[in-house]
């Protein structure tokens, strides 16, 4: 997934993660997580594997602007 896809994800989820800090983005996904996890919503299985893939594109964009 490419970066841009990733934050448009979150945008879509109410979350505008380009002026979020890594914390805040962390507090974030958590609050994300736990309204779309397939344990609450079956039927956010795959819209759930997406918030994931989301979440690791945007984390490694952190760490690779704090390199």
């Amino acid at each position: 997934m490419s970066l841009a896809e990733a934050l448009a994800l979150f945008r879509r989820l109410g979350a505008n993660v380009e002026n979020m800090s890594q914390l805040e983005f962390r507090i974030r996904y958590f609050d994300i997580a736990k309204r779309y996890h397939p344990d609450r919503n079956p039927h956010n299985a795959e819209l759930m594997a997406n918030i994931n893939s989301a979440r690791t594109t945007i984390l490694n964009s952190y760490r690779k602007s704090a390199s």
